[in-house]
């Protein structure tokens, strides 16, 4: 079965493996929270450069990180695509009673590239952490047990479901259903979806019934990992990295020399 958690497996051996795991989900935090308070688009475009140099020196898989990332794009879009319609006064754009709003646009470009630049950073990190890592890092940051427990049941059925789905889809296909556009695809899928997660409430049930039968207290254990030296030497030169591109270099000043540079 193919993978549909933005996890590595465990037998895949990466350059970040020597990292803690709890440093490793804390990086992206360190990115993404920086353009996120701050509206500064050519940060944004600096953090997305870095992730992606990033990736490349470290051999992480930016084509499976994009095959992830499209799948968001749509729903993404729908958040975005009205503001131009209701935000704004200058009118760029009148079709009938469709106004399209200039400040609407730009927001709504900002917003877009700050939610798809921070998906991007996070599944890049998330990629390096294998699933049972990414719980271990929870626990370690005191997470409560309940949120772990629940989060692990949620991700367990994530493959299920898409599995699940997939079969589904096979079957009225083989029946002589045909889906010709992309929308029909999507409400077929949420249609499927809502009925497998109401079935699935019942299996769930059992299995954390049949946990709790096993001694399941709701406390999650695992092999004790310390923090080195090192890894604090790397959650360092992270915040050092953001505060460079915040408060030293002139980002503008760099991307307007770079096209002037690029025109000429």
């Amino acid at each position: 079965m193919k993978p549909t958690l933005p996890f590595r497996q465990e037998h895949d051996k990466i350059y970040l493996n020597q990292i803690n795991p709890v440093i490793r989900l804390i990086l992206p935090f360190i990115l993404v929270l920086p353009f996120l308070v701050i509206e500064d688009v050519y940060l944004i475009i600096t953090i997305l450069i870095t992730a992606v140099i990033f990736d490349l020196i470290l051999r992480l898989n930016i084509i499976i990180v994009l095959s992830r990332l499209k799948v968001v794009i749509p729903f993404v879009l729908l958040i975005t695509v009205f503001i131009p319609l209701y935000i704004g006064e200058n009118v760029i754009f009148r079709l009938n009673n469709i106004i399209i709003y200039k400040e609407g646009l730009i927001l709504a470009s900002i917003i877009f590239l700050r939610v798809i630049v921070a998906l991007f950073v996070f599944l890049s990190f998330f990629s390096s952490l294998t699933y049972s890592e990414f719980i271990d890092a929870l626990t370690k940051l005191r997470v409560p047990s309940i949120l772990i427990g629940s989060l692990i049941i949620m991700l367990h059925y994530i493959p299920i479901l898409a599995v699940s789905n997939k079969k589904i889809l096979e079957a009225q296909e083989m029946r002589g259903k045909k889906t010709t556009s992309y929308w029909e695809k999507l409400k077929t899928h949420a249609y499927i979806m809502a009925k497998s997660i109401v079935m699935n409430m019942e299996r769930s049930e059992k299995l954390y019934e049949s946990l709790k039968m096993r001694g399941f207290s709701g406390k999650i254990t695992f092999a004790a990992k310390k923090l080195k030296l090192s890894d604090f030497g790397v959650l360092f030169l992270f915040v050092f990295m953001i505060v460079f591109f915040i408060f030293i270099l002139d980002l503008q000043s760099i991307y307007e020399g770079v096209v002037a540079l690029f025109l000429h």
